[in-house]
């Protein structure tokens, strides 16, 4: 259960600006009105802004960055959120915007990302917005930092994260509003990590914090009831949530009042009433459209099949059941989709990480030797010369182990003649991809190819010309994949793709466009006229399994099969028939 619907609230707060009106003191203190009012009074907001808009040559530069702050805010409010984004994205950008409207534009972007579910932009902002949190003097601006840092590592499922900032916001003496908003966000992390203890007395001191607040308390008790629903207490669940259900539906939050909503018809199946369950299902049925991928809108599926299975209407149940399953492939996406979205962000930063301690290193070198530099410009000549002598052996030294170690690292992992991973590094990065796929129950697509007649072009047309092939047809098919695509030479002539996270569909239509771009390769650069095609095998981890023994084996017979039908196509494995599956040269196979 997110915060998701929380998140324009935060954006939009109003808060105290420190900006100076200076000579145009009647227009700055408009500019200071217009965002004092802009989420309360928003027609007055849109008129005052216009106003001012007229005169803005009479602004100051920070009277402008915050003029520019709010024609984003209108632009968002009304339902632009490419133009906003933008906007944004240019106040971010633009070194001369005062920080705290650099961070009111950060906490802005990163909702609009959250709302959107582009989370690797949201945690690339979330990376900026953390940055800035020491910089600001804004004491309510930086508890919103806060906030918005627990909740959306909430949406991504990084639970310990979201209390990490949580407990930030409510250790620096926040208002009673932001301590609510800070045991709220606290309490969703440790319902999603399981340790909610339902007896604690933080839980109604959190109520307590909350009872100006009705939103946030609701909230609080939904998350109070799905920890009695998971232990199986169905009294407790209907104690919590019956009776502020008015209270919920008055809030008209659709997310808040689906999560409520599955909440009670789980118990209420649980305790076999029917009409009850069936009623608060088919509610959040209707609230679907505007809810997205939600596990509200599985359990509702769930419920109503489980319903109609229990009444007999077998076709009612199997008609639910296919939406339930359809809900809860998407909402499982939703989560993976999360989750490579962080992982990519961590190894970003442990990449920037590494980069910075050697700029460190770099830097304290260069420390030691200005200090060094000073020291001995006390003594003579001969003794600059004999440490200069010392330094630039160093130097060269350094210079040559680095470049050993990169060399090595190369001849290691890549191939020298294409430049793409060789066998040995290949096996290794497969593997890894392939533990990983298989723990996340993830496919994993396997593509074997190798150059038809190859050995003819080396003996007619000698080694060279070979080598340009092998490097054209390596470029070629990098060209196709994506970024995340492990490409390989594992032979003489022979390549392999390994695809984590790729359909068997997808891997024939990268196959396909890279069998066509090496049909494509133009020789004529070599003096010699000759075509140069390839045969592929293609198998995937739901035919093959997760050994990369057995997907190796299984391409490699598919790769055979085409070779033996004609070269220049794809053959998909058929482990039913013990065979393999002819392609076409042009036309992809329908699965």
């Amino acid at each position: 259960m997110k915060f998701c619907y929380l998140l324009f609230s935060i954006l939009f707060v109003s808060l105290p600006l420190h900006i100076k009106a200076e000579e145009s003191f009647d227009l700055g203190s408009k500019l200071l009105h217009a965002n004092e009012i802009r989420s309360s009074k928003p027609e007055e907001f849109s008129l005052l802004l216009a106003e001012i808009r007229k005169t803005k040559n009479q602004l100051n530069s920070e009277q402008l960055a915050l003029l520019a702050y709010l024609e984003a805010y209108e632009i968002t409010y009304k339902g632009n959120l490419e133009e906003g984004t933008s906007q944004l994205k240019r106040l971010v950008k633009n070194s001369n915007t005062p920080n705290e409207i650099t961070l009111r534009s950060e906490i802005s972007l990163i909702n609009i990302f959250s709302i959107t579910n582009q989370w690797t932009e949201g945690l690339s902002h979330l990376k900026n917005l953390l940055s800035l949190l020491n910089e600001i003097q804004n004491i309510e601006l930086k508890h919103n930092g806060y906030a918005v840092a627990s909740m959306f590592f909430n949406q991504l499922g990084q639970y310990n994260s979201a209390i990490q900032y949580a407990e930030k916001l409510k250790n620096s003496k926040p208002s009673k509003r932001n301590t609510c908003i800070a045991n709220g966000l606290a309490i969703e992390a440790q319902l999603g990590l399981n340790q909610l203890e339902v007896d604690s007395p933080g839980l109604q001191a959190a109520l307590a914090s909350c009872d100006e607040e009705v939103i946030m308390a609701s909230f609080i008790h939904s998350f109070i009831a799905t920890k009695h629903l998971r232990d199986g207490n169905t009294a407790e669940v209907y104690e919590q949530l019956t009776p502020s259900l008015e209270a919920i539906e008055k809030t008209r939050y659709p997310r808040l009042i689906a999560e409520v909503y599955a909440t009670l018809a789980s118990a209420y199946l649980q305790d076999h009433k029917i009409g009850e369950a069936r009623l608060l299902a088919e509610k959040i049925v209707n609230l679907a459209k505007g809810l997205g991928n939600t596990q509200a809108v599985v359990t509702a599926y769930k419920v109503l099949y489980q319903i109609a299975e229990l009444s007999g209407n077998y076709k009612a149940a199997l008609d639910y059941h296919v939406k339930y399953a359809q809900a809860d492939k998407a909402y499982l996406d939703d989560i993976k989709t999360k989750h490579l979205a962080f992982q990519l962000a961590e190894h970003q930063a442990a990449e920037q990480k590494s980069r910075i301690a050697l700029l460190d290193r770099q830097n304290n070198l260069l420390l030691t030797e200005q200090q060094l530099a000073k020291t001995q410009a006390e003594n003579n000549r001969l003794f600059i010369s004999l440490l200069i002598a010392i330094i630039t052996l160093l130097g060269f030294w350094a210079y040559k182990s680095w470049t050993i170690q990169k060399r090595l690292k190369q001849l290691a992992e890549y191939d020298a003649l294409t430049h793409v991973f060789n066998r040995g590094h290949f096996t290794q990065v497969a593997q890894s991809a392939l533990t990983y796929c298989e723990s996340n129950a993830s496919d994993l697509s396997y593509i074997l190819f190798d150059l038809d007649n190859f050995k003819q072009i080396n003996d007619r047309f000698g080694h060279a010309v070979g080598d340009w092939v092998l490097k054209r047809v390596a470029k070629a098919c990098q060209a196709q994949g994506r970024k995340n695509d492990i490409f390989a030479r594992i032979g003489g002539e022979e390549f392999c793709i390994a695809l984590p996270g790729c359909t068997l569909q997808t891997a024939i239509k990268l196959a396909e466009a890279c069998r066509t771009a090496i049909a494509a390769i133009d020789c004529t650069e070599t003096g010699h006229e000759f075509e140069v095609t390839a045969s592929f095998g293609i198998t995937d981890t739901n035919m093959s399994g997760y050994k990369l023994e057995r997907l190796i084996n299984d391409a490699d017979s598919a790769m055979y099969q085409s070779k033996e039908t004609g070269r220049d196509r794809i053959c998909i494995f058929d482990p039913e028939a013990k065979r393999t599956i002819p392609q076409a040269s042009h036309t992809l196979l329908s699965l």
